[in-house]
């Protein structure tokens, strides 16, 4: 993460966080301690990925995989791979080189881009409230999932 200029601490749990003046103090459970000027929460819905019950998985003779378990495009090589949603797409395009990548959709692909005006698209639904707007007059079905950037 020498990029970031951050240090990652991956497989530690957090017990507590505290401000002191411009530091956080992060206490690690099991012991330890650190210092930061900023820290990111970054749980991610990996951690606990929704792996839905599918009619005639049972009799599926393929392999299934959440994409929370992908690792690299190695073990796909010369495999014919199906997919969808943003991280199907983020991985497919990885995967294009060494396997025949098809995305299987409800409807046509949706690309937003990941950043506008000079920011995380994340940032502007914040920003507006559209993040938790509820769904009524103005928002009567929630639109279409956009898969952001194209993987690249």
């Amino acid at each position: 993460m020498a990029r970031l200029e951050a240090e990652v601490r991956m497989g530690c749990r957090v017990g507590a966080v505290r401000r002191t003046d411009d530091v956080f103090e992060v206490y690690l459970e099991g012991g330890g301690r650190l210092s930061a000027r900023v820290v990111v929460a970054a749980s991610g819905s990996f951690g606990r990925p929704h792996r839905p019950a599918l009619p005639g998985l049972e009799g599926f003779a393929g392999q299934v995989l959440h994409a929370a378990d992908y690792r690299s495009p190695a073990t796909f090589a010369d495999r014919r791979v199906v997919g969808t949603g943003n991280s199907a797409v983020q991985i497919a395009a990885e995967l294009a080189r060494p396997a025949r990548v098809t995305l299987a959709t409800r409807g046509p692909v949706k690309f937003a881009a990941q950043r506008f005006l000079g920011r995380d698209l994340r940032f502007w639904l914040k920003r507006t409230g559209l993040d938790t707007a509820p769904r009524g007059r103005l928002l009567p079905r929630p639109p279409a999932q956009p898969v952001l950037d194209d993987g690249r």
